[in-house]
């Protein structure tokens, strides 16, 4: 993928992580993790989108 794109789409899902944490706040969660945290978090879920994407588009290639 794009490196424009991926780094949209990190920044993205940090942003609706962030803002579930917070809706939840300590009342449901044990903790509410640093920013770097979150960051990580989005950095990976945007890691296996891609994965999944190249997944999809070499069995494309092979069909």
């Amino acid at each position: 993928m794009d490196p424009k794109t991926v780094e949209k789409l990190e920044t993205k899902i940090e942003e609706a992580i962030a803002e579930v944490i917070l809706q939840m706040g300590l009342k449901r969660l044990p903790l509410l993790p640093a920013r770097h945290t979150i960051r990580m978090m989005a950095k990976a879920a945007a890691a296996v989108y891609e994965g999944v994407a190249e997944d999809a588009r070499m069995a494309k290639e092979q069909a």
